[in-house]
């Protein structure tokens, strides 16, 4: 099914709903109309009952390099100066899977500041799952919704939402994940035929990140999912806190260009690979986040996928449409923390103590701010980062590095040591010593009085100054217990 085939589809779907619902203050949908003094067509015009458009929309499928999000900056402005020209108060994006409705604003508003409501369809991957009965039974279902909801924004009656930009850039950055994540699954699913590359996946699953996995067909699908997944995740976040290392380290790291002759996964892993080796030698630090050895299986597995690298790049150029220059400290750490929901941590064997717990216990054992805290079980880092809010809290004189000086984390897990140094270092990115304390280590291995860490120290001389580098030792520690670890402070 083409494109113009689906949106003429559509257009005789909501002319349907039209015709059974007349209080809808729409007369009918049309399909490929051409703007006044342009050669462009806008894909679905919807007329009010006065025959004039109030809304109009562009239509992409999913599996094309445009359809990978609703909130790709080029198809967002093409489909707002189609509607400025209908003189439509609002537009649309819809890729099949999401639909994104906008107030058509001047073509130079930022995505941050733009509003806009959001509407999860279906989940369609392939072309094949565009035309089975089910698919169109669930875009009717939807349609009858949309109209009457946008018939509300439209009378006044609802506002059409309104979002922080943290809720915007993860709304936007999980919808430009889609897409990779599933293709990376497909490829794990062929490649797990073969007995060595199961064996290996099969290891990494169960020895290096202690999942429980299955050799039912039900299990090995979960598998493989649950594996694409962690890896992508992993690989977004770097590409994340590189962006937003880039507030401070602008003038020494470039921003992260995929060019268009990179066409396959073991291109772009190599390619993305000198810009993370770059920030770690720029900054000295953040082997935990950026990665030791970039030949193990979880950060090879992104890349798998030649027919993902179309839309890892998509990925990276919306990463590229937030200025984090504009963005306030507490918004950069809270994306990190909301990049990945609660429940789907769990499924890669974290899992996290609730704030409110956490912040009850803090309460009780940071006192006046210069506690030193220490979390052997750290997670993704809730634990610290509350840590770290309770003393700013307590004692604003103090600075980010010195803050960071007096905490301490400890996880067997790459990847929670990955988001705990993340979450962290997010709190101030201008800092000199914006160093986390975090060890990837079995916590029986830590002794008190030894070497715990070795970060950076900038010497102090002319310009940029030489990177140096320091022994850090953990001091004797009292227990307190938290839910599901042990906290120690000073």
């Amino acid at each position: 099914m083409t494109e113009w085939e689906f949106t003429a589809d559509v257009a005789s779907w909501i002319n349907e709903t039209l015709a059974s619902n007349p209080d809808l203050p729409f007369s009918r949908a049309k399909c490929e109309q051409r703007g006044r003094g342009s050669r462009k067509r806008r894909d679905v015009t919807l007329l009010d009952k006065q025959r004039r458009a109030c809304l109009t929309g562009e239509v992409k499928l999913p599996y094309q390099q445009d359809g990978s999000s609703p909130f790709v900056n080029a198809v967002v402005d093409d489909a707002r100066k189609k509607a400025q020209r209908a003189q439509a108060r609002f537009f649309f994006t819809w890729n099949v899977n999401q639909c994104i409705l906008w107030e058509t604003t001047p073509a130079k508003t930022a995505l941050t500041e733009r509003n806009y409501q959001s509407w999860a369809v279906t989940s369609v991957n392939r072309e094949s799952q565009l035309e089975t009965p089910i698919t169109e039974q669930v875009i009717k279902h939807w349609l009858v919704k949309f109209l009457h909801e946008f018939a509300n924004i439209l009378r006044g009656t609802s506002p059409i939402g309104f979002k922080p930009p943290d809720e915007k850039f993860i709304e936007a950055l999980e919808s430009s994940l889609s897409m990779p994540i599933f293709m990376t699954i497909e490829e794990l699913a062929a490649r797990y035929e073969k007995k060595k590359f199961k064996a290996e996946l099969d290891k990494w699953m169960r020895v290096d990140q202690g999942w429980v996995i299955f050799d039912d067909a039900e299990g090995i699908r979960d598998n493989l999912e649950r594996a694409s997944k962690f890896a992508c995740y992993a690989l977004v976040n770097k590409l994340v806190f590189y962006e937003a290392l880039l507030k401070r380290h602008g003038t020494r790291m470039g921003k992260v260009a995929v060019p268009d002759h990179i066409d396959t996964g073991e291109g772009l892993r190599v390619h993305l690979e000198s810009y993370f080796a770059n920030a770690k030698e720029v900054t000295g630090d953040y082997e935990t986040v950026f990665g030791e050895d970039h030949s193990s299986i979880g950060n090879r597995i992104p890349f798998y996928s030649d027919n993902a690298v179309v839309h890892w790049r998509v990925l990276i150029n919306q990463i590229h449409e937030f200025d984090f220059s504009k963005l306030d400290y507490e918004v950069i750490g809270s994306i990190f923390e909301r990049l990945i929901a609660p429940e789907e941590r769990r499924k890669y064997g974290q899992f996290y103590t609730r704030v409110e717990v956490v912040d009850l216990i803090n309460s009780f054992c940071i006192q006046d701010g210069s506690e030193k805290v220490m979390d052997p079980a750290c997670g993704g880092g809730t634990f610290l980062v509350r840590a770290y809010a309770r003393k700013k809290e307590l004692d604003l004189s103090r600075s980010h590095g010195q803050r960071l000086a007096d905490l301490y984390g400890v996880d067997v897990s790459d990847f929670a040591t990955h988001l705990t140094t993340i979450n962290l270092a997010t709190r101030d990115l201008i800092d000199d010593e914006n160093y986390p304390q975090i060890l990837r280590s079995d916590f029986f291995d830590v002794e008190a009085r030894k070497t715990f860490v070795v970060l950076p120290k900038r010497a102090k001389s002319k310009g940029l100054g030489k990177i140096q580098h320091r022994e850090v030792a953990i001091p004797p520690l009292a227990a307190r217990c938290k839910s599901n670890s042990v906290c120690f402070c000073s």
